[in-house]
């Protein structure tokens, strides 16, 4: 599928939209769906068509993409009554970016295959930033030759893409990566905490850690905004709890024990219940503060 396909966007929130205007940028032409109808027309207003359901959105595509929050509502969106496969012709290709169980994709793949289409999940590594600038990493499950038919146009999000395998690949590689992703902010948040109390100056020991092998990529990107007590959403606090427990659904179908995954779980869970759920994910520090009666700042 070429230059300026027509392309339907299904979820437009903080990835979605960001997403949808990217590929508008580079030519295409948009048909939207969202449930919050203000969100739909603010890119409606950008040049793209509004639809009143996913099915509209399939009628008026050559391919469908969505980014949704949960693994029910990609059944929905694509599985129900007035959902993308009742609108879908033969040969069309979906490309679900949302971050769901393989279980989910295999599910809505094989219904899709039944019709006559192919889906393919794609979840995607890297924040809104990544998003506004085409700089996404998009982990691809499915069909081969429908990932290299639409794979110019996954380009234009971001230029690392690795075809994972069949379907449900992208979904486990995407579980993976997030279990590393929240492990790593929480292990540093624990380990920071406790630098603090034991007498460093937060400004210093962030600087010091920045240049030394415990570092990593949400450690140099989240810990600034942790010192200047900013911790609105990159990727919330509900979405980490919801991936971790992804995980660990996972695991037990498969019979592998991840205490480690669990307890994260668990401890996202708990700065969910502290009221954070809706916070940047950063703000998992904040039940090792509770903890040690302290608040880590910078100066």
């Amino acid at each position: 599928m070429g230059e300026r396909a027509r392309i339907g966007f299904i979820g437009l929130g903080v990835m979605g939209s960001r997403m949808a205007a990217t590929l508008a940028r580079a030519g295409h032409s948009l048909v939207v769906h969202d449930v919050d109808p203000v969100k739909a027309g603010a890119l409606a207003a950008a040049g793209a068509a509004a639809c009143a359901s996913p099915r509209e959105v399939a009628q008026k595509s050559e391919i469908v993409f969505s980014s949704l929050p949960l693994p029910a509502t990609v059944r929905s969106v694509y599985l129900g009554p007035d959902g993308v496969l009742e609108g879908v012709r033969s040969g069309m290709v979906l490309v679900d970016i949302s971050t769901v169980d393989p279980e989910t994709s295999r599910a809505v793949s094989a219904a899709a295959t039944a019709r006559g289409v192919e889906y393919l999940d794609a979840p995607v590594s890297g924040g809104y930033r990544e998003a506004e600038t085409g700089a996404l990493v998009i982990i691809v499950g499915g069909d081969r030759a429908a990932f290299d038919r639409v794979r110019d146009v996954l380009a234009v999000l971001g230029p690392s893409i690795h075809y994972a395998g069949p379907s449900g690949a992208g979904s486990v590689v995407k579980l993976v990566n997030n279990v590393m992703s929240m492990g790593n902010v929480l292990v540093a948040a624990e380990a920071f905490v406790l630098g603090v109390k034991a007498g460093m100056e937060p400004a210093r020991l962030l600087e010091i850690l920045r240049g030394s092998a415990g570092r990593s990529f949400h450690f140099e990107r989240r810990f600034p905004n942790i010192l200047a007590r900013n911790f609105a959403p990159g990727f919330t606090v509900d979405l980490a709890r919801k991936d971790l427990g992804l995980a660990v659904d996972m695991a037990r179908s498969h019979d592998v024990p991840v205490p480690a995954t669990s307890l994260l779980h668990q401890l996202y869970n708990a700065c969910a219940a502290m009221g954070e759920g809706s916070s940047d994910f950063g703000a998992i520090i904040k039940v090792f503060e509770a903890w040690a009666r302290m608040e880590v700042k910078g100066t």
